[in-house]
Formats: C-alpha cells, sequence, structure tokens
C-alpha cells in the first residue's frame, strides 16, 4: 500500500499550502536537531551499526526494561512486516477500519486474516495474532488501557501486537513497557517518528520477550536504520525536547474543529481522542473532494476509502492552527453548497 497512505503532498509540488492529510504534526521546530546533525554529519561517511544496537540501549533504560526486549526499526512499517514474517502461514485478527499496513504485510506472508467477526473466530486455528492500532487509524479511537492488558494476560496462547504509535497525540492512558514486561505473548510497537515528528528519518521500535525479539533481529536485513537516524535518535532519547505543543491546547482546538465540522449539514464527524479524525461527506466522493480542496484552496485531505469497511464517502483530517482549521471549515462549507446546487 506504498502509495495508498496520507501525506502524499509529493505528488502535488507547489499546489499545497494547507496540509490535513497527515496525522504527524506538522510545525516542530528541527533547530536544534539540525544543530546537532550538521555537528556530527561525520556519520555519512561510515557504515552504520547494523542493528542500531547503542539506540536500543539508550531506549531500554530509558523505558526501564531489559535491552533485549527492545528492537529499533525503520519506523514502526518494518516492525510490521517483520512481524508478520516471523509468523508466516498463521492466523491474523485485524479489526476494521484500521491501518492498512497490518493486511498488507499479512497478505504477504500467507496469513489467514479474519476481519474479527464471531464466527471466523471459532473457526481459526490456535496460532494466531491479534492486531490492535491504539490509538487506532483512521478513527482516532483509544481502547481502555486495562481491557487490553486484561485480555492479553487472560489469553497467553495467542500473540498481541499492540501499535501505539499515537501514543503521543491521546491523554488516554496508555500502556507503559516495564508495566507488562512479564508478558510474552505481546508485542508493543513505537513510533520516533510520530513522536518527535520526524517520519522523514524513519524510527520505530518494538518492545517485547527477549524469545521474539531474537528471533526477529535473526530475520531482518542489516543497515535498516542509517546512520543519520541513529544520530538523530540518541539526540531525541537524551533531551527528549518538546516537539508537539502544548496536549491540552491542541486536542482541545481539534474538538473544537470536531464540533463545527460536525454542526455543517451533510457531514457526519466520528468521536475522537487524538488530533485527527474520520468524516463521512454525503454529497459528492472523497476523490473528486480532494482534487477540489487542492485546486480551489490548496487543502490537502485523507482520502479514506482504501481502508477496508470505508467508501468513497470518507476522508481523514488531523488538526492544524486555528486559522487554517477555518478555512478547512469554509472551504468544505462551500463545496457542499456547490454540490447541492449542481
Amino acid at each position: 500500500m506504498i502509495y495508498g497512505h496520507g501525506d502524499d503532498i509529493f505528488r502535488y509540488g507547489d499546489k499545497i499550502k494547507m496540509n490535513f492529510s497527515s496525522n504527524v504534526y506538522n510545525r516542530a521546530d528541527y533547530t536544534e536537531l539540525k544543530e546537532h546533525l550538521m555537528d556530527h554529519f561525520e556519520v555519512v561517511s561510515h557504515y552504520p551499526e547494523p542493528d542500531a544496537h547503542s539506540l536500543e540501549s539508550m531506549i531500554a533504560e530509558k523505558l526501564e526494561v531489559p535491552e533485549n526486549t527492545v528492537m529499533v526499526t525503520n519506523g514502526a512499517n518494518e516492525a510490521i512486516y517483520l512481524i508478520a514474517q516471523l509468523y508466516k502461514g498463521w492466523a491474523s485478527i485485524i479489526p476494521q477500519p484500521t491501518f492498512t499496513e497490518y493486511e498488507d504485510a499479512c497478505r504477504a506472508y500467507g496469513h489467514l486474516i479474519s476481519y474479527d467477526t464471531t464466527d471466523e473466530l471459532e473457526m481459526l486455528p490456535e496460532d494466531r495474532i491479534y492486531w490492535l492500532c491504539n490509538p487506532n487509524n483512521p478513527t482516532g479511537n483509544v481502547l481502555v488501557k486495562n481491557l487490553i492488558t486484561h485480555i492479553v494476560r487472560k489469553h497467553p496462547r495467542y500473540l498481541y501486537v499492540v501499535d501505539q504509535s499515537y501514543a503521543d497525540y491521546t491523554l488516554c492512558p496508555m500502556i507503559q513497557p516495564k508495566e507488562m514486561v512479564d508478558c510474552f505473548n505481546l508485542m508493543l510497537l513505537f513510533s520516533l517518528s510520530k513522536k518527535y515528528c520526524i517520519p522523514g528519518l524513519r524510527l520505530g521500535y518494538i518492545v517485547a520477550s527477549p524469545i521474539i525479539i531474537d528471533r526477529l533481529k535473526h530475520i531482518r536485513q542489516p543497515w535498516t536504520i542509517n546512520g543519520m537516524a541513529i544520530e538523530a535518535g540518541k539526540f531525541f532519547i537524551r533531551r527528549d525536547p518538546k516537539m508537539i505543543p502544548d496536549l491540552n491546547e491542541y486536542l482541545a482546538e481539534a474538538q473544537r474543529l470536531h464540533d463545527t465540522l460536525s454542526a455543517i449539514d451533510g457531514l457526519l464527524v466520528m468521536k475522537t481522542d487524538t488530533n485527527f479524525m474520520l468524516v463521512n461527506i454525503d454529497e459528492g466522493n472523497t476523490q473528486e473532494l480532494k482534487k477540489w480542496l487542492i485546486e480551489n484552496y490548496g487543502i490537502l485531505i485523507r482520502d479514506a476509502s482504501n481502508f477496508r469497511g470505508l467508501d468513497n464517502h470518507c476522508f481523514r483530517i488531523t488538526s492544524q492552527t486555528p486559522e487554517e482549521n477555518n478555512a478547512l471549515v469554509e472551504a468544505l462549507t462551500e463545496y457542499i453548497e456547490w454540490k447541492k446546487e449542481m
């Protein structure tokens, strides 16, 4: 699904003035990171560590978990494909709608896929993995932390992948790795790319049992994390700079956008616990809407019609500045009025 993700701004040159399509905060201050990377630019002149071990050690220390329970990956995406490869041919339960890469990765490695219907679950083999995106993409919903941990501990026969890539974009409680260090059927995925607003550097990590981490490392390719990314990762783990603005204020603005859009006749906005939200539009379709917004306002949204279970009336947006959010509201109102007059 390489070309099915959001933030496809690279397709439109300088047409985009306001980008609502990526879930990652896009106004981070990179000044200190730039200075640090320039001071360490020599890393490009030699091969990096084959497995980013020094960064893994720093992350493990910060999380207060054993070093052999952490594996740094090329974004959360590499983690997803490695897990699917390691458990090739297993059954995978993927509740919908959710991040499309789980299904793509599982299909690539011959998994028997279920979309979490009761009849299917009763027929599935015991070798199964449950994939949970929490907070979920594209809906922005968050599952109750205690419910997840209860289910994982109650069913040790099954494996659970809990993708917490958007954990830093919600105020809801998230699973802390040190709380589940004794749980050998759980794999937690994290995204430094999203936490520190650096999606272009592709940095994520897995926290799992030492046995699972060891097996994953045996099947991965070497040097999937480049030297600049490793150095950036060390910078962030040491300093932990605040790249996302005050979360209370940021989510309050997201809720204002949610409420304002909900008041527009013809839009249905789903409840969200994050900075992004799923919207259904009655008039027209999202392919037409996306093109219209680009041409008339320079606004980019995420067409969500390629998520399983959604159709071409669904799109996802991420809250931006109050001024940009107001511009989006104006643009969507104008589009709906235009469609009604046709």
